[in-house]
């Protein structure tokens, strides 16, 4: 009979008292919990909690926005947008070695006294000399050396247009990954506020049943201890967010401090890539698709035109000149007159051909590298696949654990409660259940999160990444 009296006096004073540790201020006075029993069961304003610790006002985002964002002003694409400009130029800069050299030129001299021409000596000499004239040169092709730099031009052009689109997909992949990790910061966020008014309520039961008789010194201590590490986890979570705020600010060239919220309540799985899909087949795409593997070949390319051209070396190289002139004097006047000449340079390489020979050496073991970095670099690319292919494949099998902890949970903490309430059970009980409930629902959203980031790294992995793709079946 004491016993369902000294419950009674509890429920009435839990309904009738001011809790008093669950409306503190959390972490001198930045984060203003209001907390109680009604209070837990309230839907939790992650916006304005936010907005009360970090003092600005959010920015309200969707994936698709950011992406879009990202593609008008991430610095790293202008940067490589340049890049690729310049290539251009310098490949038709290279097509102009093709066209020959025009010049025109012109002076006159003045004579006065004795003048010697050859062999004869002029006295009382007077005469103004005059000279126009306009020349051609062409190189004809300078031995075939402008043709193979102009190819190799070509391919380091083509070299930058792929860099241009690899920078293009990494930054289409980072903005899905950091929007998805600031979604995540936002939903731990939320969990943690929860968690944090439950220790308040709990903290509240503990002392109230230490001074109805029911409880001891050593329960209201551990709901103290437990409360703090619910301060802990919050704060960790606030700086998480904000860390992930100016991550995603930064990929997307805006300003880093703004303060951006993802509009999304929860975490949704969006399935991107067929299920059907292997990993070879991944692979056999990315093998054909990728823009760093293209640029590579592009580079190799290039540097195979640059070897036939230091073998020109060895070629004779023949020239042409053709010249129109006018010359004379102020007196007599201008007269025409024609060139044309054809000229043959032959030097047999540089430094009797050894130059040359050892020149070309060190460009074939350039190119050897090169080639070992692109096989390198698809042994990567596969290893990349696989990683992320069982990162989805084990993340999906951990949504559905999470989601049936989350049911066990959510019945444990009651039943805990319950017991408690009843005087069956203890504290640790309790705060155990709702520990447990607490890290289920950061691994459900984990758990989610992962999944997306996965299917959005396997869309680049392979080669295939683009808006479209990414956002087909998003749904905020």
């Amino acid at each position: 009979m004491k016993k369902v009296i000294a419950i009674l006096f509890l429920i009435i004073t839990l309904l009738c008292n001011t809790p008093s540790y669950c409306r503190e201020e959390q972490v001198d006075s930045e984060i203003y919990m209001n907390s109680g029993i009604q209070d837990c069961l309230k839907d939790i304003n992650v916006e304005e909690e936010v907005k009360n610790y970090l003092g600005d006002d959010p920015v309200y985002v969707n994936l698709k926005e950011c992406i879009e964002i990202a593609l008008l002003y991430n610095f790293y694409l202008k940067s490589a947008n340049y890049d690729y400009r310049r290539a251009k130029w310098e490949y038709k800069n290279s097509l102009t070695n093709f066209l020959p050299d025009l010049s025109v030129s012109n002076y006159s001299v003045y004579y006065s006294g004795q003048v010697l021409v050859g062999a004869a000596l002029l006295e009382n000499f007077n005469e103004l000399a005059l000279s126009v004239y306009v020349r051609g040169t062409h190189y004809l092709t300078n031995g075939g050396e402008q043709i193979f730099e102009a190819r190799s031009r070509k391919n380091l052009k083509f070299a930058q247009k792929h860099n241009y689109e690899f920078t293009r997909s990494e930054i289409l992949l980072y903005s899905a990954q950091y929007y998805y990790e600031l979604l995540k910061a936002k939903l731990d966020i939320e969990i943690y506020q929860k968690n944090y008014k439950e220790r308040c309520v709990q903290l509240e039961q503990t002392e109230n049943l230490m001074n109805a008789g029911l409880g001891t010194k050593f329960d209201v201590i551990r709901s103290k201890t437990e409360l703090a590490q619910a301060k802990q986890n919050l704060l960790d979570a606030m700086q998480q967010f904000r860390l992930a705020q100016a991550r995603l600010a930064n990929i997307m060239g805006i300003e880093i401090t703004t303060c951006l919220m993802p509009i999304e309540m929860e975490a949704q799985m969006y399935t991107l890539v067929e299920e059907n899909k292997t990993i070879d087949d991944l692979y056999n795409i990315a093998f054909s698709s990728r823009e760093d593997v293209k640029k590579m070949r592009s580079q190799i390319q290039a540097l195979k035109e640059q070897k036939r051209m230091i073998y020109t070396q060895f070629v004779p190289k023949p020239r042409i000149i053709a010249q129109e002139q006018w010359q004379g004097t102020a007196k007599v006047g201008l007269g025409p007159a024609i060139v044309l000449g054809a000229y043959v340079d032959w030097n047999l390489g540089r430094n009797m051909g050894f130059g040359t020979a050892t020149q070309a050496k060190a460009k074939q073991a350039e190119i050897d590298k090169n080639i070992v970095d692109l096989e390198q670099s698809l042994r990567n690319i596969k290893e990349s696949i696989l990683k992320d292919f069982y990162e989805s494949k084990i993340s999906k099998d951990r949504i559905k654990i999470s989601r049936e902890q989350m049911d066990y949970a959510t019945e444990s903490v009651k039943l805990a409660e319950l017991r408690l309430d009843a005087g069956e059970g203890i504290l640790i009980d309790v705060i155990q259940a709702q520990t447990f409930k607490t890290k289920t629902r950061v691994e459900l959203v984990n758990s989610t999160i992962r999944y997306n980031i996965a299917q959005v790294q396997m869309l680049f992995d392979s080669g295939i990444i683009s808006k479209d793709e990414i956002l087909k079946v998003y749904k905020p």
